[in-house]
């Protein structure tokens, strides 16, 4: 297992609101890398794989925005079917 705490925080989009890569935990080879994100407007801790968030864009690191309108990332993100807290469950 490695795990590493972020000194510089890494700003991220989720389906939860916008937020920040606090730690990161890699248990091996068998399973996906976990990611601790605090949500900024709620304060929440959440933790999430690499495909559940993406890294905003960050000019000076050469990660631009134009990746982030109108893909179909946020389009399924921002949708019902992928938030279980939104699905109807009857």
């Amino acid at each position: 297992m490695i795990a590493l705490e972020f000194k510089d925080p890494v700003e991220v989009t989720t389906s939860k609101g916008d937020g920040y890569i606090w730690y990161m935990i890699d248990y091996g080879p068998q399973s996906d890398t976990l990611y601790t994100i605090v949500i900024k407007e709620s304060g929440e801790c959440w933790q999430m794989s690499h495909k559940d968030f993406r890294i905003k864009s960050n000019i000076s690191l050469g990660i631009r925005g134009d990746y982030q309108n109108g893909n179909t990332y946020n389009q399924k993100m921002n949708s019902v079917e992928n938030d279980p807290f939104k699905k109807n469950h009857n």
